[in-house]
């Protein structure tokens, strides 16, 4: 990492902290501002790329040539798309477990779905869509060097060979995209982990202190190492697929499958044996089980593509962890259901026999006619 990156990083590192003061709800104005800026500034360095290009450029229609490589066909066609699938899922495996972290601020139950179902979708299909027409077309009129993939590589490379007016260009888009992902950090990462360690020790930790604590951990870790080449960028993102993916499907079998959308809310509030969810010591033995059992498939293919100099196995293998975001969530989700079917869980299908609030002056859990 040089200097001036480290001090770039620093600086972005320093401005997000402030804003880890903020409640959750209240992320949702900056969240729409710099979601709309940033859609300006990247249909801006669209059409300039394709204005500038004349056509969609030479990595759409002869990437083999571009890369060196021979066309993918076949088998190894397939097997490459299936692992494209799962780092795409990667990149979202972490918003799928946390999603309810900020869904439950809607203003009614369902709200959310409309966004999902269409909008991310959307978005993520018309980002690809942009990023590699974008990159064929900066291929066209920067032949020299290595492919911008990078943003703010393809920005550099603006400001370096651009004529008058593009520094100024080049400050306002890095500026719409630096807001978004200081918005993206702030509320994905910090705030996202805040909760995490807030449900983890809530006597000691609340939202904002664990988002402190993430801040610092994120700096321990060296994250600029991750973007030294793409592909340990995309080992590092189909990770997440590996290790969240069975988290996944045990918690949608166990809500969907096991308990059947019936939960006794008031028993997630009690923090000793006399609640049906305290198990052992609050800890449930049949998840570990469970989620060992889902990502060990995948573990030699990930180990070989984190490490692929020191580390080779067989070809059935690395097509595992291909699969891995697919194959650990049904792997794990068939067998917690099997788990529970042989030792079903305490006080299931049990509910509440009436619905119960949390009273903000008492901080408790009260029967709602007691609210009434």
């Amino acid at each position: 990492m040089k200097t001036n990156e480290f001090i770039g990083f620093i600086v972005f590192w320093l401005v997000s902290l402030p804003l880890f003061l903020l409640r959750p709800e209240q992320y949702r104005g900056p969240a729409v501002f710099s979601s709309a800026i940033v859609i300006v500034a990247a249909f801006s360095i669209f059409i300039w790329a394709l204005a500038k290009q004349g056509n969609v450029g030479p990595l759409w229609h002869h990437p083999e040539a571009i890369y060196g490589v021979a066309p993918l066909t076949g088998a190894r066609l397939s097997w490459a798309m299936m692992r494209l699938v799962t780092s795409g899922i990667g990149g979202w495996a972490g918003g799928i477990l946390y999603q309810s972290d900020f869904s439950r601020y809607s203003a009614k139950p369902g709200y959310q779905i409309w966004g999902q179902v269409f909008v991310i979708p959307i978005c993520l299909l018309g980002t690809n869509i942009l990023g590699i027409i974008t990159t064929s077309c900066a291929r066209g009129f920067y032949p020299e060097g290595k492919l911008l993939w990078k943003l703010y590589d393809l920005l550099e490379a603006i400001q370096m060979h651009g004529g008058k007016g593009a520094r100024a260009a080049v400050f306002f888009a890095a500026f719409a995209f630096f807001l978004s992902q200081l918005c993206v950090n702030v509320v994905a990462c910090g705030v996202v982990g805040g909760m995490d360690l807030a449900a983890l020790l809530p006597r000691f930790i609340n939202i904002r202190r664990g988002s402190f604590i993430i801040a610092i951990i994120g700096l321990c870790i060296n994250p600029w190492r991750i973007l030294n080449t793409a592909n340990s960028f995309i080992a590092a993102i189909s990770g997440y697929a590996v290790f969240l993916g069975p988290l996944s499907g045990i918690m949608i079998a166990e809500y969907y499958i096991i308990r059947r959308r019936r939960v006794k809310l008031s028993h997630m509030f009690i923090s000793n044996s006399s609640s049906d969810y305290w198990y052992w010591h609050g800890v449930n033995g049949k998840a570990p089980v469970a989620w060992v059992l889902g990502v060990w498939l995948s573990m030699p293919g990930f180990c070989a593509s984190v490490t692929p100099l020191a580390v080779h196995v067989s070809t059935t293998w690395v097509h595992a962890y291909y699969m891995s975001w697919l194959l650990g969530f049904f792997l794990s989700g068939a067998i917690w259901v099997g788990l529970n079917t042989m030792w079903p869980p305490v006080g299931l299908d049990d509910v509440d026999e009436f619905p119960y609030l949390w009273d903000e002056d008492k901080r408790e859990i009260v029967d709602e006619k007691e609210v009434e």
